[in-house]
């Protein structure tokens, strides 16, 4: 069932082409890091599947088979469906939406469950973009993180991929693993670079919620880097990545010049995206809403989203509170006039004698009309974003 006005649902989604994303939560194993929406029992992949089918149906009926520019299939682990599952679930997609203007579509891989086989399928289904996740190349530090690949075994992935036609690939490295080393982070970026990974994305562990290894933390059986130690691979990185051809685009990805990830960039640009599948989120207008993260009651239809409509000051802070992860940063001349057109300049004014000392210490920096983090302010953002949340 969809969970807001259809007749404004179908107006909202014939403004621009939709992004679409849909979410595979299955996995051979949980990470020891892992909160993710996520299982390993594989007996729900039927009903996993067949919900996924509705839904794409009935969204795509709903809207008037809109059209959508990016798709991007994530989870869990996209890698374990079959080539012929894989092939079903692109067969929906196509026939629930317009796909001809689609410009990218991406999905998600674990190094561990794949081969050259799959990965071929895959592409001849009309798949452009893979995104492995990696984390290290270190296997001591892979086996502490729970991940089911060997570092071997991820560089095989990337070969390949490249043999199989992709030509965009992304891998995922991860900074502040316990016994993670500065040389090394440095070392598996070159190594991933040349291996083709023409992307990275570049991600904080983060455990802030309950995961085993955040109890082993806790125990005092391993310890995080520090603070300064992992400002000082972020700053490594900022600095080596864009030597190695991969300048930045947003906090976290780095990028070769046409390599960015449109998907995700839209995210940060508050351009409309649907979200199908147990846990996943969806902007369409003013709407937000989430899918239940219980993926029985999910499959089952028995868990309904809650929809917010955010009202005019929500929407204009989310232009900051985005735009600005993005390093060519927002134009702020543009948000104070349509703060003025919303009569929200105070908000605005609020917002600039806030940032004004940021800026001053060099957090921040105006070129032109646009206002954007330093790399500096970049390893302070979530401090400064939080200026933006309402």
């Amino acid at each position: 069932m969809i969970p807001i006005s259809t007749s404004r649902a179908r107006d909202a989604a014939a403004r621009e082409p939709l992004g679409l994303y849909l979410h595979v939560p299955f996995c051979r194993d949980r990470c020891t890091y892992c909160s993710f929406v996520t299982t390993r029992d594989e007996s729900l992949k039927g009903a996993v599947l067949a919900r996924l089918r509705r839904d794409l149906a009935q969204w795509g009926e709903a809207l008037g088979r809109p059209a959508i520019d990016t798709l991007y299939l994530g989870g869990g682990t996209p890698s374990l469906l079959t080539a012929p599952e894989l092939e079903d679930l692109t067969a929906w997609t196509r026939e629930a939406f317009d796909t001809s203007r689609l410009e990218e579509a991406t999905l998600e891989a674990n190094p561990g469950t794949l081969d050259l086989a799959w990965l071929e399928a895959a592409r001849a289904l009309g798949w452009d973009r893979v995104s492995f996740g990696v984390q290290a190349l270190d296997d001591e530090l892979l086996a502490r993180l729970g991940r089911i690949h060997a570092s071997a075994e991820a560089l095989d992935a990337l070969a390949w991929a490249r043999r199989a036609g992709f030509a965009r690939i992304s891998a995922d490295l991860m900074v502040g693993i316990p016994g993670q080393r500065l040389e090394r982070v440095l070392q598996d970026a070159r190594t991933l670079v040349e291996a083709g990974a023409t992307h990275l994305s570049v991600y904080l562990l983060d455990l802030d919620k309950a995961c085993p290894l955040r109890a082993q933390i806790d125990a005092g059986r391993l310890a995080l880097p520090s603070e300064d130690e992992v400002a000082d691979a972020f700053e490594a990185l900022q600095e080596e990545l864009p030597r190695l051809g991969l300048p930045p685009y947003e906090i976290s990805n780095y990028a070769q010049p046409g390599q960015e990830s449109r998907h995700n960039s839209r995210y940060w640009e508050r351009r409309p995206y649907l979200g199908l599948g147990p846990s996943a989120a969806s902007q369409l207008g003013d709407w937000r809403w989430t899918e239940s993260g219980v993926i029985t009651a999910w499959a089952e239809d028995r868990d309904r989203p809650e929809v917010q409509e955010l009202d005019a000051a929500e929407a204009l802070s989310e232009i900051p509170l985005l735009g600005l992860r993005m390093h060519r940063g927002v134009d702020w001349e543009a948000l104070r006039r349509r703060g003025e057109a919303l009569n929200l300049t105070p908000l605005v004014d609020a917002w600039e004698a806030q940032l004004d000392p940021l800026t001053r210490r060099g957090l921040l920096v105006r070129e032109g009309s646009m206002l954007r983090l330093t790399s500096h302010g970049m390893l302070m953002s979530n401090g400064i974003l939080g200026i933006f949340v309402q």
